[in-house]
């Protein structure tokens, strides 16, 4: 067992998760209501599926172009953190922790373009207002085309990535890992969401950040937890 290079990879978990949290506070961190922008927020709410929008209004191109970059090329740090996780429960043997690993690394493989097509709706709808009446109906059915892809993109890499943290949950229950069973607490879908969301009621801005990346705060606790039990090597496996 290369120590070093668990170390590292866990390290590089930590600062994928850090990297993609800054993304997802530039791209959809903000607040805005139908009063601030009543032509996009009310009169057309309606006719645009893009549900993230009224979080992005506030923000000019520039900074959701940067929230959508960071993420994007961060994502190999996030690759090496399921490496680091695999690592963890690799002892276990038999087709769990391949299974967890394989749909960890293809989901964090698919999520850049999850992440980064929230940027082309929310121009798509941020430009309508600039535009002349007659525009807005063929700009409306672009956004919505937008968005769909959006929404796609965003669940292929969401629903694979909880299915991996559930078997590994699973695999640290069931069978004996470089984990101590009581992380299965903190290392599955669930718990690390439940603890961020805590911090998502914070008054502004503080709680909008968190809201906005939720996910990643969530994965910042798995990798910080799963670095710091596995520094040393991690409970020793019977051979």
């Amino acid at each position: 067992m290369n120590l070093f290079a668990i170390r590292a990879a866990g390290i590089a978990g930590i600062l994928g998760a850090i990297c993609w949290a800054i993304g997802d506070v530039l791209l959809v961190g903000g607040t805005a209501s139908p009063d601030q922008f009543p032509l996009l927020l009310r009169d057309y709410a309606d006719r645009i599926p893009f549900k993230a929008l009224a979080w992005m209004l506030p923000f000019d191109e520039p900074r959701l172009a940067a929230g959508a970059m960071i993420a994007d090329l961060s994502i190999p740090l996030y690759l090496a953190g399921s490496w680091h996780l695999y690592q963890g429960v690799k002892p276990a043997g038999g087709i769990l922790p391949f299974a967890a690993f394989l749909l960890l690394f293809c989901a964090n493989a698919w999520s850049p373009l999850g992440h980064a097509s929230f940027y082309y709706p929310a121009m798509v709808y941020k430009t309508i207002p600039t535009l002349p009446a007659a525009a807005h109906p063929a700009l409306l059915t672009l956004g919505a085309q937008f968005s769909w892809m959006q929404s796609t993109a965003w669940f292929l890499a969401v629903i694979p990535l909880g299915l991996g943290m559930a078997l590994l949950c699973a695999t640290i229950l069931a069978r004996r890992t470089r984990y101590p069973r009581w992380s299965a607490v903190i290392l599955n879908p669930v718990a690390p969401l439940l603890l961020a969301a805590i911090g998502a009621a914070l008054p502004p801005p503080v709680g909008p950040w968190v809201f906005a990346a939720v996910l990643n705060v969530g994965f910042f606790i798995v990798y910080a937890l799963s670095t710091v039990l596995l520094w040393n090597g991690g409970r020793t496996v019977a051979r």
